[in-house]
This record gives structure tokens, C-alpha cells and sequence, in this order.
């Protein structure tokens, strides 16, 4: 496996994609076994003369704090995080869950409930404009779960994660610059026919910075790694059929997912695989839950091949991915308890009839 200096990563997260300036509180948060990069971005973040915020978890606490409160009591937002969301100046959340299996033991109402509280919450956050970065995290026990080696699926990781930036950008502005002159987008597939209106939304570029262009348009956030450029359609416009080949929750795969679009919302959908537990997401999450919330397109050349790991599969050249349900702080309108990002493979996407992708190659 590839060597990673998890200190040089904690830098660049730290100086180039949040740009921490001092006197910043920053809050970081993430699972124990990614607990040496939270304590290289801690010291990264003093260096800056700016102070930090910590937050570990555990699978067995994630699991515990699910399953031992009463169900109204997960509804309710705790006041520390409430608190927390109302002076910090940045998060930084690396993945918090070592192996997702362990929510197959969690009833989907009370994932559902625990998500509702974290409303208020993402409301204040996003009223504030606190920048963020979410990062990824390979484990042995995820590479398990998606059926590839690890040393693999680990070597991918970490190069999309220090793939170059500023390559990322330039191959960004050549796609959003089509998108942002665009009116109609049209994406189809074997088994996809779908079409939605972009017209008058703002069109981003994922590059791995939150640089002051991205704030004065209202980006405040960015993924690691990086590498998509994304807008919120037209929320009631998207109309036909959009099919996903596989998708991963609670560590469970769900196979063949086939939604059917009228006026921007899912009134149908059959899955090949674990049809019911997509369902359950869907009936278990709040507001504009089942509503069409993103277009993402994918740019970061390091990453191969799915796996199932949305954070890296949603930046594959040459795929897509539509999301459900939460996109306000994007330009968009829903306000919900999910954002689910759902991945396309070899798609061919055209905005006002001009080809962009071709069965997964983009046209440039």
C-alpha cells in the first residue's frame, strides 16, 4: 500500500481547502480509527493561531446512542451540538463509522428520528455559512463490505484524496461553463430516459478548495475527495425514469433501483434488491425527502472503478449522480432530513441538445 503522511494531508486540508484564518474555532469530528489525522488537523489548525474542537465516535457509541434513547428523545436536538453550531467558524467531519454494518441492528425509524434532530441543527449552520469539509475514510471492514481488496481500495483513496487541485478546477470550468449557459438537461442510459430544468441555478465545481468565488456564490463546502461539478435542478421539472444500478446503505446493497419522476418527485420506484429497505429510507426521512435535489458530475481522474463507497464513486469520470431531497445550500429549495446521492454509471448527458457525456466519456 501507499505510504500516506496523514500530517501533509491535515496541512492541506487545513491551509488550501478550509483556509482556516486565526482566532477560527474549527470543529472537528470523526470516528476513533481516523483519530491520528483528527489530532494532525488539531495542530494543523493551532498553527494557524486558530482553535479547535473535538468529537470522537465510536461504532459501538454510534450503535449504543441509537438504540438506548427513547425514540421522542432522538427526535429532539441536543442542545451541545445546538450550541456548538452557533459559534463555531468551520466543521471538518471525516467518516465517524468504522464498519456500516453496524446500523443492520438499527431499526430505520430510529435512524429516521435521529436524522430529524440534526435539522435544526444543519438550519443554524447553514444560516451561518460555516464552511466545511467532509472527508472519507478507507477501512479494512468497508473494503470487506464492498466485496474489493483493501490495499485497493485504500491505494484509490488516497490518491483521489492528493490528486491535483488545481487539474480538478480546470476540468470543472469547461463542464460548468455548459451547465451554467444550459436550460434542459437530458440524461439517458439502456434504462434511463430523464430530463429536468437548470435554468437561472448555480452550477459549482467540487475541487477540493473553498476558495472566495465559491463563498461569493454560496458554496460553502466541499468533499475529499474532491472532484464534481454539481447544481440543484429545478426542483418540480424532473420528468421520467432514472435507473441506478446498485446503491449501499446500513452496509446493505440494493440492486436494479428504478424511479420514476413526475413534476421533480419519485412517484415510483421498484428495486431488484432489497426494494423495502430503499423504501424505509424514504418513508423514514422528513420534508422534501423524495424530491430531485442534485445533479453531480464526475471529474477526479484517480478513481478507477466503483466500489460502492459513494463519497469516491460520485467523482468517477464518466459517471453521475442524482440526489434526493435536501440542496439549499447549493441554490436549491428542499429543505430535508436526507440527501441521498444516488450513482450512474455510463451515462449520456446532453444540456440543450449538445452532448457533454457520452456513455461515460466526457466531451471536451
Amino acid at each position: 500500500m501507499i505510504n500516506v503522511d496523514l500530517d501533509s494531508v491535515a496541512e492541506t486540508i487545513v491551509t488550501q481547502c478550509m483556509r482556516v484564518r486565526a482566532g477560527e474555532i474549527i470543529w472537528i469530528a470523526g470516528g476513533l480509527f481516523c483519530f491520528e489525522l483528527m489530532e494532525d488537523l488539531a495542530v494543523a489548525i493551532s498553527r494557524q493561531n486558530a482553535h479547535f474542537v473535538l468529537t470522537p465516535y465510536t461504532d459501538r457509541l454510534t450503535t449504543r446512542l441509537l438504540l438506548e434513547p427513547d425514540t421522542d428523545f432522538l427526535e429532539t436536538p441536543p442542545k451541545s451540538t445546538l450550541e456548538l453550531a452557533r459559534f463555531v467558524d468551520g466543521q471538518i467531519f471525516l467518516d465517524r463509522t468504522e464498519d456500516p454494518r453496524i446500523f443492520q441492528s438499527v431499526p430505520e425509524e430510529r435512524i429516521g428520528a435521529q436524522r430529524k434532530s440534526r435539522l435544526p441543527i444543519n438550519n443554524i449552520l447553514l444560516e451561518r455559512k460555516v464552511r466545511w469539509t467532509g472527508m472519507g475514510f478507507p477501512t479494512p471492514e468497508k473494503a470487506e463490505m464492498y466485496g474489493v481488496r483493501y490495499e485497493e481500495f485504500h491505494d484509490m483513496f488516497w490518491k483521489a484524496v492528493t490528486t491535483d487541485y488545481q487539474e480538478l478546477y480546470t476540468r470543472g470550468k469547461a463542464v460548468a461553463d455548459l451547465l451554467r449557459n444550459g436550460h434542459t438537461v437530458h440524461i439517458t442510459t439502456e434504462k434511463t430516459d430523464l430530463q429536468f430544468q437548470i435554468a437561472g441555478r448555480p452550477v459549482f465545481i467540487d475541487d477540493g478548495i473553498i476558495s472566495e468565488e465559491d463563498i461569493s456564490m454560496g458554496d460553502i463546502g466541499n468533499n475529499l475527495p474532491a472532484g464534481e461539478v454539481f447544481c440543484a435542478p429545478i426542483e418540480s421539472s424532473a420528468q421520467g425514469r432514472a435507473y441506478f444500478d446498485v446503491a449501499f446503505y446500513k452496509g446493505e446493497k440494493i440492486r436494479g433501483i428504478d424511479c420514476i419522476f413526475k413534476d421533480g418527485k419519485v412517484v415510483s420506484v421498484t428495486c431488484q434488491e432489497n426494494e423495502d429497505l430503499f423504501k424505509g429510507v424514504l418513508s423514514h426521512s422528513h420534508g422534501q425527502k423524495d424530491v430531485i435535489g442534485e445533479l453531480g458530475i464526475g471529474l477526479n481522474p484517480e478513481i478507477t472503478r466503483p466500489t460502492g463507497y459513494v463519497i469516491t464513486d460520485e467523482k468517477i469520470i464518466g459517471t453521475i449522480h442524482i440526489a434526493l431531497g435536501e440542496n439549499r445550500e447549493f441554490g436549491g429549495e428542499n429543505e430535508s432530513s436526507l440527501h441521498w446521492d444516488l450513482v450512474m454509471l455510463r451515462p449520456t448527458v446532453k444540456v440543450d441538445g449538445t452532448v457533454i457525456m457520452e456513455d461515460g466519456e466526457l466531451i471536451q
